[in-house]
């Protein structure tokens, strides 16, 4: 039978076309970002019921507001998975979303409004948007863009070079110096604000983003070294063209860094005192007040034990624990269903991030699979982060739990990167090709 194919192939050449499969999405990712989301809208309800009735003496008050904020992100993503990636694979898209991203930090800056100690919001109407949350997905947007563009400019026989020397330029350049600087410059508005979680997180997935995307080494290395010595002709410009009270205003504004560290610092003296080993003395121990938050935390996922006290029998949540509907939204579901519902978290951002990475693997297009691994991460780095705050393991960085924890700006920027993901898996991956013999 094989060989009367191959024969009726061989003698019908034209009767032997290829058609590439329809578009599908990948489906275990799919039913896990529905899991994420649901999962995280029951945990948010139970979490934020005693603050909701508090502020507004409704029970309901946060997860209204968060459940608009999920259909809206949710009609945003299925636009986005309908649209082929190639698509948004425009330089002009790029340009635009870099410049209006640096426009909504700058303003944030003079002119946002004022909340614990940080000028991170604006107030459009009667919502108030944190432009910081936007820009995470805006600038790996222009990372995928902007690599995806330079690529196909070096494939079309652009910024190239017969002379060695000047062709490493070319390659620094282009490849390293020029955008760092651009994503730099965005960083640098916002670490004003200030917003240390931010400037961590987007430096990780701007480096793996880049990471991906086929840099040579002696690339990696020219572009970092001139990249550091930018970074000191900066700092140093800084201190000598500053007054004094400039410069107690910028130190002034990272004095909760310093706070954060001090938390993180005494609770682990504490846990060494308990164990009976020595802990350093670095830095100053940070008062009652400063561990309490983080304390408390802990006190919840210990009262979880291995089943948990049961939905909605949190007692942390009634103000024992400060923003139990927000940053510490996973020690309540630690508290409420133990080990093993914390544990259930911990596993679906891990499968999350795999699935994603596999997406990726399977990408056909430099833009696509840069994008894929960004946003990947963006969700995974975020969780994790979260995770180790309220476990002890990482210094209280004020990141909120993807799909989990309240906040409009931040939960819409997850449906986004959650749908570019989705989208990705769907157009952006190499179809099956099925082979028809006539």
């Amino acid at each position: 039978m094989a060989q009367t194919v191959k024969d009726k192939t061989n003698s019908n050449k034209d009767s032997v076309f290829q058609i590439e499969g329809p578009y599908r999405i990948h489906l275990p990712m799919l039913l896990l970002t529905l899991i994420l989301i649901s999962f995280g809208l029951i945990m948010l309800f139970s979490a934020s019921m005693s603050a909701g009735y508090q502020l507004d003496k409704n029970p309901l008050h946060y997860i209204f507001s968060q459940g608009m904020s999920t259909i809206v992100g949710s009609v945003i993503a299925a636009l986005i998975i309908l649209i082929p990636v190639k698509k948004f694979d425009r330089i002009i898209l790029v340009i635009l979303a870099y410049f209006m991203t640096l426009g909504l930090v700058v303003y944030t800056t003079f002119f946002g409004v004022v909340q614990g100690n940080a000028r991170r919001w604006i107030d459009i109407g009667s919502q108030r948007l944190q432009p910081s949350e936007l820009a995470k997905i805006a600038l790996i947007f222009c990372i995928a863009g902007y690599r995806s563009y330079i690529i196909r400019l070096r494939k079309a026989g652009k910024l190239r070079s017969d002379n060695p020397k000047r062709q490493a330029y070319l390659n620094c350049a282009f490849d390293i110096v020029i955008p760092c600087s651009a994503i730099m410059m965005c960083l640098l508005f916002v670490l004003i604000q200030p917003h240390m979680s931010f400037i961590v997180i987007m430096s990780l997935i701007t480096f793996l983003c880049f990471l991906v995307s086929g840099i040579p080494l002696r690339t990696w290395i020219d572009g970092g070294l001139v990249m550091i010595l930018i970074i000191l002709i900066g700092v140093s410009g800084l201190m000598i063209f500053s007054n004094t009270s400039q410069k107690d205003k910028f130190t002034s504004n990272f004095a909760h860094v310093t706070v954060r560290l001090n938390i993180f610092q005494t609770l682990n003296a504490e846990d060494a005192a308990t164990s009976g080993t020595a802990a350093s003395e670095t830095t100053a121990a940070a008062d009652e007040n400063e561990v309490y938050q983080s304390k408390q935390s802990m006190i919840a996922i210990g009262s979880g034990g291995i089943s948990g006290v049961g939905f909605g029998s949190s007692r942390q949540k009634y103000q024992y624990l400060p923003e139990a509907h927000n940053d510490y939204v996973f020690a309540i579901a630690c508290e409420e269903l133990g080990f093993v519902g914390g544990v259930s978290i911990i596993v679906l951002f891990w499968a999350y991030l795999c699935g994603g990475l596999s997406i990726a693997w399977r990408t056909r297009s430099d833009f696509a699979r840069i994008l894929v691994v960004g946003y990947t991460s963006l969700i995974a780095i975020q969780a994790f982060l979260n995770i180790g705050v309220a476990v002890g393991i990482v210094p209280p960085t004020g990141i909120t739990l993807p799909f989990f924890s309240y906040g409009g700006t931040a939960n819409l920027v997850f449906m986004i990167a959650a749908g570019f993901v989705l989208a990705g898996s769907r157009t952006g991956v190499r179809r099956k090709k099925v082979t028809y013999i006539e």
